[in-house]
């Protein structure tokens, strides 16, 4: 059987470039579901897991392109 690489969440936060708190409130609001939790009650977050955190973060700040990066230095 082979298992699934599962995260916590502090490698999670690293990963992801966002705050624990940040992370708190997505989940408290429902923007991103909850994940799995182990039998301590600690979070444990799968890959899907963080293309989803990914997905909503870059939703709501969209990464600057390059070509609006050299049109905003020549104004």
């Amino acid at each position: 059987m082979m298992t699934k690489k599962l995260y916590t969440t502090l490698e999670v936060l690293r990963r992801v470039k966002i705050a624990r708190n940040t992370l708190y409130k997505w989940l408290r609001e429902g923007k991103i579901p909850e994940v799995y939790r182990d039998r301590n009650n600690f979070r444990l977050f799968t890959p899907s897991d963080i293309q989803k955190l990914l997905r909503y973060k870059n939703m709501i700040r969209r990464p600057v392109l390059s070509h609006e990066r050299e049109s905003n230095n020549h104004g």
